[in-house]
């Protein structure tokens, strides 16, 4: 098993190059931004910007998103680093709401 700190995108130029040069695809609750990074496992972010609440509604998303992501995480291919934008609205939902969208946005990506 993989050090959880190996697993997470954390510096800015990954963000950056995910954001600038990735592709995309959106679901109703979420949006995934992806790009190929060379290395031989996947790392991901989960992120809520102001546009979805305050900070207990973005803390609330990024749960949500880590949950669904945790249920789907071995079936996602390997090599990519992977970004998760919460939507506004989806802490208003259950889990398995927001894993059935997450699911969709990864098979249209192409990463499930």
């Amino acid at each position: 098993m993989r050090d959880h700190s190996e697993l997470t995108l954390r510096k800015q130029r990954d963000f950056s190059r995910v954001y600038n040069r990735g592709k995309s695809k959106g679901s109703r609750f979420v949006v995934v931004l992806y790009k190929k990074n060379g290395l031989d496992h996947s790392r991901t972010a989960f992120v809520a910007s102001k546009k979805v609440g305050n900070s207990v509604m973005r803390n609330r998303a990024r749960r949500l998103m880590r949950e669904s992501y945790r249920a789907l995480s071995e079936k996602i291919a390997n090599g990519y680093d992977i970004i998760f934008v919460a939507r506004a609205g989806i802490f208003d939902h259950k889990e398995g709401e927001v894993e059935s969208c997450m699911k969709s946005a990864l098979k249209n990506c192409g990463l499930i």
